[in-house]
């Protein structure tokens, strides 16, 4: 800033500094560089919040390689579905994501076969049209599935709310693992459902 000479001055501003920056000049050095470093400022700021980890999701991995991840929102439970090797009937497993830990929440059964039925003490049972299902399980697992991927007559399958992997077909005795995560608004753009390569 500079001092304007009191015979310029408008009346009672006499001494007092004035912007340097007149309307239609460029602008002065300070002013630029302060324009630049607040430019900066949002920008880094807008890339951290899409860089943040905040949206919930599973990950996916064969073998330790990541195939892909399945967007799972708070309270939404996923599924692991499967027929029964020795019965050849179908279970499913309700696992809800609880803390950043998996915890069993239900299983239904057609019928209670080799491996299969309610633990005393560990949630109640209720039938339901053709499925006996266990409720109320509350069973944790740790902050890691991992699945020994059966034969396509086996028919392994996760499901979320809004999409299912077959995983049987190309992952036979393969050992498949599921963990909860948090993704960044970048790469939950991008999720798409896993598809896995036979």
């Amino acid at each position: 800033m500079t001092e304007v000479p009191a015979r310029d001055a408008a009346p009672g501003t006499a001494g007092r500094p004035r912007p340097t920056h007149v309307p239609g000049e460029p602008l002065g050095r300070d002013v630029r560089t302060a324009l630049a470093a607040t430019v900066a400022a949002a920008v880094l700021a807008a890339l951290a919040a899409l860089a943040w980890p905040v949206h919930p999701a599973l990950r996916i991995a064969d073998e330790g390689a990541v195939i892909g991840h399945l967007p799972l929102a708070a309270e939404e439970v996923f599924t692991i579905a499967y027929v029964h090797s020795i019965d050849g009937l179908p279970i499913e497993e309700d696992i809800a994501v609880r803390d950043g830990r998996l915890v069993v929440d239900a299983t239904r059964i057609r019928q209670f076969g080799a491996g299969m039925g309610q633990i005393p003490g560990e949630g109640r049972g209720r039938a339901d049209g053709r499925w006996w299902v266990i409720e109320d399980m509350n069973r944790d697992i740790g902050t890691e599935l991992a699945i020994r991927v059966g034969s396509p007559a086996v028919d392994h399958r996760l499901r979320t709310p809004g999409a299912e992997v077959r995983l049987s077909p190309c992952l036979t005795a393969h050992r498949v693992t599921v963990e909860p995560v948090r993704l960044s608004a970048l790469h939950f753009m991008n999720v798409r459902t896993p598809a896995p390569e036979c």
